[in-house]
């Protein structure tokens, strides 16, 4: 399937949903190196109206589009993520559908509380990173705390 013959034509969401995923699952191979956004405007019925297909260079471009238009337009994405496919449905409440196709299985989940939280995340303070490294390391909190105890013990 081309994905540019969907372009003008009408589809219940769930409908074009499941052409995706099955012309994605389908094609796997095919569809590898593909950033795609399928636009779409919600027309009488219940139904949807595919209105534009944008490709892009990589996900990078594709993400920062994404934010851009977070909440202004509804659509459909494809692309590649290292071993496998992701579908994703964005609706302007930014709740959606997502799928992650490998070429043996796919999983599909919805989501109800939204995607691409925009609020800034604070840095992290020097302690904070600190902690961090050492949890990573193996080294927890509380261990430490234990550390102190017993060493102020044999004091």
């Amino acid at each position: 399937m081309s994905f540019e013959d969907l372009i003008g034509k009408t589809f219940q969401e769930s409908e074009l949903y499941e052409l995706l995923l099955f012309e994605l699952e389908e094609n796997f191979e095919n569809n590898f190196s593909k950033f795609i956004h399928i636009y779409f405007d919600r027309v009488e019925s219940n139904k949807i109206r595919v209105t534009e297909l944008v490709h892009f260079q990589d996900t990078m471009t594709m993400d920062k589009k994404s934010r851009e238009i977070i909440e202004k337009k509804e659509w459909f994405e494809i692309d590649e993520n290292q071993c496998h496919l992701n579908l994703l449905l964005c609706r302007f409440d930014r709740t959606g559908f997502t799928s992650s196709i490998w070429k043996d299985e796919t999983r599909t989940e919805q989501w109800q509380h939204g995607w691409a939280d925009e609020r800034p995340r604070k840095p992290m303070t020097a302690e904070k990173i600190r902690l961090a490294c050492l949890e990573l390391m193996g080294v927890f909190q509380d261990h430490q705390e234990k550390q102190k105890l017993r060493s102020k013990k044999a004091v």
